[in-house]
């Protein structure tokens, strides 16, 4: 009886442990982020980043450091005009959730857009191309997947390189 009551403890203290490791593997749709704690899945509080500054986020486990983009001039000339891109790319913060496409106007280098709300990785669209002499009624546009409420520039290939998936938690 007693080595029954160990077993049962032991694997309790199991379960315990690898729960907060898991966190990824049990959201993978966005319906079940709301099991996620909320201070990991929350809107993020945008009043306390420097628009043009730097922020260190933390995605899968890797560590990336992103110009900050929230004022509506920072964010509508975003990387372009750049010759590269700076640090590990540029971090876009919106007030609200929103379904707010991306293009390529005045790019010189291929992006992965990450998309996110909440802080969850809602989509990424990989390996997007400039599109130099293109007028720009003419240029494609990228939509997220579903509204967002933060977005996040990478070199192209950079999010495969990461292994960065939809599902995987930004943590600001």
């Amino acid at each position: 009886m007693k080595i029954e009551k160990y077993i049962f403890m032991l694997l309790a203290i199991a379960i315990l442990v690898q729960t907060p490791f898991g966190i990824n593997c049990y959201a993978k749709t966005y319906n079940s982020y709301v099991s996620l704690p909320s201070t990991l899945v929350s809107k993020p509080n945008i009043d306390e980043y420097i628009d043009g500054g730097t922020l260190n986020v933390e995605i899968n486990g890797q560590i990336l450091k992103l110009v900050v983009a929230k004022e509506r001039n920072t964010i509508m000339k975003g990387l372009s005009g750049r010759n590269k891109i700076p640090f590990d790319g540029m971090i876009f913060f919106f007030s609200k959730a929103r379904k707010l496409s991306f293009w390529m106007k005045d790019m010189k280098f291929s992006l992965d857009i990450v998309w996110v709300r909440n802080n969850v990785i809602v989509g990424i669209t990989e390996n997007i191309k400039p599109e130099p002499g293109v007028p720009e009624e003419r240029l494609k546009t990228y939509p997220p997947p579903t509204e967002i409420d933060t977005v996040i520039e990478l070199s192209a290939g950079r999010a495969k390189q990461l292994n960065i998936k939809e599902g995987n938690i930004l943590i600001l």
